[in-house]
């Protein structure tokens, strides 16, 4: 015998005060537009630090936007560790066909809103943006949160220490799927990268590792490393695949953690 259970209309279930609470929020009460390098571009600021981002976004890393300005119109760059498309969009905004790769769910969400924010204003809009990670096998892992904090960094990939080494305790942790970089362009059909972008806490070598055809192709990377992984691999595997470490800056507030472009010589021919 089927039990069916009585119909309930759903609004008798909250009181107006709920309902007055709910109908107060409008997404675009948080939304905050900026202008970076003469591009115009929409954020979704729900926190002082996605605020701070937006307003500091010339200011953050000027050089990865000094070496997104150096890109081709049309040439296709790989945000791997997108977060929440700081650099996606301004890419995108230059003309270029950006793939942001961001696994942890609530950048993610971030990215996603941003891209809809940047499309509906001015048509700015990524290739692509996937809620995936970057390994060196296409596997189901796990991406462990030191914090949960939208905006947030230190979200990393199968393992709880930081960029440095250092063991922690996450606040969360969240499976993810997780793909080889080579397996992503081939299997998806997606475009291979000219250029890659990594900012992946510590899962660099793992990234790396998995993208092999991809490096052959791409003409630069910009990555963040420790000291110690651009002397333990770095420069050896970018080596092999026939790139030079053009440039290292330290970024801001990590002693001893720097962007590097990695490029491969301009044929002379």
């Amino acid at each position: 015998m089927e039990l069916r259970l009585p119909f309930v209309p759903l609004e008798s279930l909250v009181n107006e005060n709920q309902l007055r609470i709910a109908d107060s929020f409008h997404a675009d009460d948080f939304k905050y537009s900026t202008s970076v390098r003469g591009k115009r571009l929409e954020w979704l600021c729900l926190s002082r630090r996605l605020l701070w981002m937006a307003c500091g976004h010339e200011y953050i890393e000027p050089e990865c936007l000094d070496w997104i300005d150096r890109m081709p119109p049309g040439a296709v760059l790989y945000d791997i560790g997108a977060s929440n498309g700081i650099f996606s969009m301004y890419a995108a905004a230059c003309g270029l066909r950006v793939i942001a790769i961001e696994p942890d769910p609530m950048n993610y969400f971030l990215l996603s809103y941003n891209n809809y924010l940047n499309h509906r204003s001015s048509g700015t809009t990524l290739a692509g943006c996937y809620n995936l990670a970057i390994s060196d096998r296409t596997a189901i892992g796990s991406i462990h949160m030191k914090q949960m904090e939208l905006g947030g960094h230190e979200k990393i990939l199968d393992k709880t220490e930081d960029v440095f080494g250092r063991a922690f305790s996450p606040e969360y942790s969240h499976p993810v799927l997780k793909y080889t970089l080579d397996d992503l362009s081939e299997i998806s059909g997606l475009p291979p990268p000219k250029y890659l972008k990594i900012d992946v806490d510590g899962s660099e070598f793992e990234a790396l590792s998995g993208g092999t055809i991809c490096l052959g192709n791409a003409k630069s990377v910009f990555i963040e490393l420790t000291d110690d992984a651009i002397s333990s691999f770095a420069v050896s595997l970018f080596e092999n695949h026939g790139f030079i470490l053009q440039s290292k800056h330290q970024v801001q507030n990590y002693t001893g953690l720097f962007n590097c472009v990695f490029e491969k010589p301009d044929d002379p021919a």
